[in-house]
């Protein structure tokens, strides 16, 4: 009976390792489903995104005095041009690389601080977007942030933290597309 024993409790333990291991990719993929309300209609800019932060670190996980961190897996200025693209282009804007007026649109911020704790994790989200835009009638600055915060039993899901970063990040998008202050430094 040992000899097959030995080889179960093996496997048993392979199992336990791998449900309890964290995930070493970690994915922000922000959509906007805009209304066709063609607000930005005879708006014409280049758009880029670029990624201000001091490092492309956008998961922390803290426990006691030690520190990991995971990069996105995915491009995240990218990301955010391609959603912001079709957002734009949903509200009626032209983007084109031979405008005169420019907007970029820079990441501060974007990450998700996990506490990991005996029985329990804490996490806190920061997300923070600058638009800057520049033409022949002047410029137009502007920070866009938000902050989230959850907390949860035994150790982190980075599926939890993915989605819950997402979603800030999204609501931190939506207040720039409803944002129309910055609508005049685009139409001309």
């Amino acid at each position: 009976m040992r000899p097959f024993l030995r080889p179960a409790l093996v496997a048993f333990s392979l199992a336990l390792a791998a449900c309890s291991s964290t995930s070493s990719s970690f994915l922000v993929t922000p959509q906007v489903f805009w209304n066709q309300s063609k607000t930005l209609a005879g708006a014409e800019f280049v758009l880029t995104v670029v990624d201000q932060r001091p490092s492309d670190q956008t998961l922390f996980l803290r426990k006691g005095t030690s520190v990991t961190s995971l990069p996105t897996s995915n491009n995240l200025a990218q990301q955010l041009e391609s959603t912001l693209t079709d957002a734009f282009t949903a509200q009626g804007a032209k983007l084109t690389s031979s405008s005169v007026t420019t907007m970029t649109v820079q990441i501060l911020k974007l990450s998700a601080d996990a506490d990991q704790r005996t029985v329990e994790h804490l996490v806190k989200n920061d997300v923070e977007l600058r638009i800057e835009i520049q033409n022949h009638n002047g410029s137009f600055d502007k920070v866009y942030a938000g902050k989230s915060s959850f907390s949860g039993p035994f150790k982190l899901d980075n599926a939890a933290a993915e989605v819950k970063l997402r979603v800030l990040t999204e609501q931190v998008l939506a207040e720039l597309l409803n944002d129309s202050s910055w609508h005049p430094y685009v139409k001309g």
